[in-house]
């Protein structure tokens, strides 16, 4: 028989992937190997990177990243959902665990060992979020959901986790675990993120 269950978290550290986990777009890491499989041209990976370097340069406004989401939506139309799953699988460690920023992997242990619970929040797509929240040891993680029929993406977006919508994911969180937003923290390295 086992001990008694630890207490349950008391409060939540938030944290945003892109720039804030890992260098760069957790997206975008994976342009390569989806290239690579026949899912992108080499055209639309270079434009989806200029894309991504004009936004870290000139600051993320919102008309830029809402054309940049149009155009990343665009693109994964028609793709099946289990093949980008088996390709972050397969890539995960290989592309992802360089771009980790070890400042983050040391404050997800320190809000771990105080009993925090850790959750990742993200723009990026929630196939590539998922599998990079756990192998960072995050306890969940929330991400823009794109709309699904018959295993393929249909280029309509369930949820875009952005803004307001990121900060909205907090307090549900918090309210559905009770936690105190005021003893709670979030860690961004976008102006976009202010809301959280």
């Amino acid at each position: 028989m086992s001990g008694p269950s630890p207490n349950p978290p008391a409060a939540a550290a938030f944290f945003d992937l892109d720039k804030t986990i890992i260098a760069g777009s957790s997206a975008l890491a994976f342009s390569r190997p989806f290239r690579r499989q026949g899912l992108i041209t080499r055209r639309a990976a270079l434009r989806s990177g200029y894309a991504q370097l004009l936004i870290m340069v000139s600051g993320a406004d919102a008309a830029t990243v809402e054309a940049l989401r149009r155009r990343i939506t665009a693109l994964c139309t028609g793709w099946e959902v289990a093949q980008i799953r088996a390709i972050v699988a397969e890539m995960l460690h290989e592309i992802v665990e360089p771009l980790v920023y070890a400042e983050a992997t040391e404050l997800i242990a320190e809000h771990r060992a105080n009993g925090d619970e850790v959750v990742v929040l993200s723009a990026s797509g929630m196939e590539v979020v998922e599998p990079i929240a756990a192998l960072v040891g995050a306890d969940r993680c929330q991400a823009t959901r794109m709309a699904v029929r018959n295993g393929r993406y249909t280029g309509e977006i369930e949820l875009y986790l952005y803004g307001e919508q990121k900060a909205q994911a907090a307090r549900d969180i918090a309210a559905a675990r009770g936690y105190r937003l005021a003893d709670c923290r979030a860690y961004s390295d976008s102006i976009t993120d202010l809301p959280l």
